[in-house]
């Protein structure tokens, strides 16, 4: 009977975690989905369009770090509500934005509890997931930001900005996040391993001299990278380079996000497996050539939404394994918040910061098709950075073990 109270208080903290991820990714996603309404609004410049993708960057790379330190020091539970409720009041602010600065600060502001969010939340998940459920249900967890996000964001916030206009969309959203705020507060408890201690900051920036998490927290880099060029530049790249209307252009991301949801339960799940080099490699190099055939090719709406959902499951499904997984898998339980905050810290500043920015500049210099092959080039330092490190998948791992230690 403990077990299956604490199997059902599992389930219910990661469901509730990832429907929090999930408006994350509506407030990061949503920004990009109504750029064809905001920017003459704003009139914005590429590179402002860039920045408004990258303003939660900065404080989110911060708030990661720091936040999974503090809560590794003082608890779980005590770091993530305070940043689940600021996320949801930031949230419903980006509708009274009046221009571009105002929208740039807020969405710094809002970057911090999203920041916390992504440490401490796959901290918990860890801490209260059983072992053997441990690698899914921090899938689950990423899921969240992608199948809300992207593939349910992609329809309802185009079709409700069409509707009722874009301001009215993050009051909502916000709404929903201060709903999961109080049901978490309600129910969340603080996991039963992890007790109040004096951690040490030097353990946290240690972690820099660990050759396997270097090139794990490259490859994040990459395919952050990877996710944002796309989602700030593709719906635009859709209605001004092909032409198509808004909501066909919502309904490729849309089935972007949803074939990435798919990829980020069974990517993962292969990975448990073949090993985790293997299969991100495999997936990064899939993700980079469609990718390339979706930006050369001449092809129309069904085909371009193929290619989106064939490069959105391999690159989505790479999201948790190299951000949580391969991370949780290679420190021990003392400094696993830390761990997990450091390797997004360098991915979100290079990855959702720069490279967004860097996107922009391309924009107004050269085309967004220009932009959005930084994206192919992200998948491929991927699969180059993930063959450095050593692998960690339990499995595997146990396996080659028990080759190593065989009788000749």
């Amino acid at each position: 009977m403990p077990a299956e109270r604490s199997a059902r208080y599992e389930y219910v903290i990661v469901g509730l975690l990832a429907l929090f991820w999930g408006t994350v990714g509506l407030n990061r996603f949503g920004i990009g989905m109504i750029f064809p309404v905001i920017v003459p609004e704003f009139q914005l410049a590429g590179w402002q369009a860039g920045l408004l993708i990258s303003g939660t960057s900065v404080t989110w790379a911060l708030a990661s770090w720091i936040g999974g330190f503090l809560s590794d020091r003082h608890g779980r539970r005590r770091v993530l509500l305070p940043a689940v409720g600021f996320v949801g009041l930031m949230t419903g602010a980006m509708g009274l934005a009046q221009g571009f600065l105002s929208m740039f600060v807020i969405r710094d502001l809002l970057g911090v509890g999203d920041g916390v969010g992504w440490s401490v939340g796959q901290a918990t998940i860890n801490e209260e997931s059983a072992p053997s459920r441990r690698g899914i249900n921090q899938a689950i967890f990423t899921l969240g930001y992608t199948l809300i996000g992207v593939g349910v964001g992609g329809i309802i916030i185009t079709r409700m900005t069409s509707w009722f206009g874009w301001r009215a969309v993050f009051p909502i959203i916000g709404l929903v996040t201060l709903l999961i705020c109080a049901a978490l507060s309600i129910l969340m408890r603080e996991p039963a391993i992890r007790e109040e201690k004096p951690a040490d900051w030097r353990s946290a920036v240690g972690l820099l001299r660990n050759p396997s998490l270097v090139f794990i927290t490259i490859a994040g880099c990459a395919v952050l990278s990877w996710l944002q060029i796309i989602v700030g530049f593709n719906v635009l790249y859709l209605t001004k380079i092909r032409a198509f209307s808004l909501t066909d252009a919502g309904l490729v991301a849309s089935f972007w996000g949803f074939a990435g949801a798919a990829g980020q339960i069974l990517v993962p799940l292969a990975s448990d497996h073949l090993g985790r080099r293997p299969v991100v490699c495999a997936s990064a190099l899939v993700s980079a050539v469609t990718l390339t055939v979706y930006l050369l090719g001449d092809q129309g709406f069904w085909p371009m939404l193929g290619l989106a959902m064939l490069c959105g499951f391999c690159g989505f499904g790479l999201l948790p394994v190299v951000l949580a997984t391969c991370v949780s898998e290679t420190v021990s339980d003392e400094i696993r918040g830390a761990a997990l905050g450091m390797t997004n810290f360098f991915g979100v500043i290079v990855g959702t910061t720069l490279m967004p920015l860097i996107g922009g500049v391309l924009v107004d210099t050269f085309s967004l098709t220009a932009t959005l092959a930084i994206a192919v080039v992200a998948q491929l330092v991927v699969a180059a950075a993930i063959l450095m490190i050593k692998e960690t998948a339990p499995r595997i791992v146990a396996r080659n073990a028990g080759s190593a230690t065989a009788p000749a």
